[in-house]
């Protein structure tokens, strides 16, 4: 694993010396594509730290707050669709056709109905959070194995045992690939609001900055919003490496 990080790096940096020197030798204005170090001065620049730290925090609990929204409903709907296949063949064509209508269209309605605020920028999240949520947990909550159900079935167990002592286990993997998927679309649900008339995150700050041609804040933003959906990514990485701790089967 740590090879494989440590290639993904070298490669980055090779990236962006590459990016560095090309920039300046093509003559391409700094409006149109700012060079590394000019982003990276943004960042650690303070002045432009205390003004930007907090939209990168708002951007944050917004993603955040939606993702766990669109996470327990989506989990939600997954155990009645399993537990009752007449609700799932009623709902889950509409379910797949709501996949179907851009998201971004739905950013302006949601600016209408609930306002510019965090909950706004929250229900954008949960709903690019909700459908991978669902799909892999309705996979995973059927992956328990028949001859496994049987034995169980031939206990008299109650289906409320049957799920915690199969279905819920076996479903994990599906159910966290789907909980790292939805991770990083809910900051971006919460960015793609925050370009509809929000007045703070960090998609303000891209819409602000490059209406100025102030392109090296741009990328300083859109660096700081790549590095929040990696943090909720790893985080639930190492969540499912402690939780699931059995190995997978062959």
């Amino acid at each position: 694993m740590f090879r494989h990080i440590a290639l993904a790096l070298l490669l980055f940096l090779l990236l962006l010396i590459s990016l560095q020197w090309l920039i300046p030798a093509l003559g391409i204005p700094f409006y149109i594509l700012p060079t590394p170090s000019s982003v990276f001065e943004r960042l650690l620049n303070p002045d432009l730290q205390e003004s930007m730290l907090p939209h990168a925090g708002s951007t944050a609990l917004a993603g955040m707050g939606g993702f766990l929204i669109g996470s327990t409903v989506g989990f939600g709907l997954a155990l009645i669709f399993v537990h009752v296949p007449l609700i799932e063949q009623t709902f889950s064509p509409w379910v797949v056709a709501l996949q179907t209508v851009p998201l971004v269209a739905i950013a302006p309605l949601l600016l209408l109905w609930f306002g510019n605020g965090l909950l706004t920028r929250m229900i954008m999240a949960a709903l690019f959070t909700v459908f991978p949520v669902l799909v892999n947990a309705v996979r995973g909550l059927r992956q328990a194995n028949p001859a496994t159900q049987d034995l169980l079935q031939s206990y008299a167990i109650s289906n409320w045992q049957r799920f915690w002592v199969l279905r819920l286990p076996n479903s994990l993997p599906y159910l966290f690939t789907g909980l790292k998927i939805g991770s990083t679309l809910a900051i971006l649900g919460a960015i793609v609001a925050e370009f509809e008339g929000a007045d703070q995150g960090l998609g303000f700050v891209i819409t602000i900055s490059t209406y100025y041609l102030d392109t090296p804040r741009t990328f300083a933003a859109i660096t700081l919003a790549s590095l929040l959906s990696l943090s909720l990514y790893l985080l639930l990485t190492g969540l499912e490496r402690w939780i699931i701790f059995w190995p997978e089967p062959a």
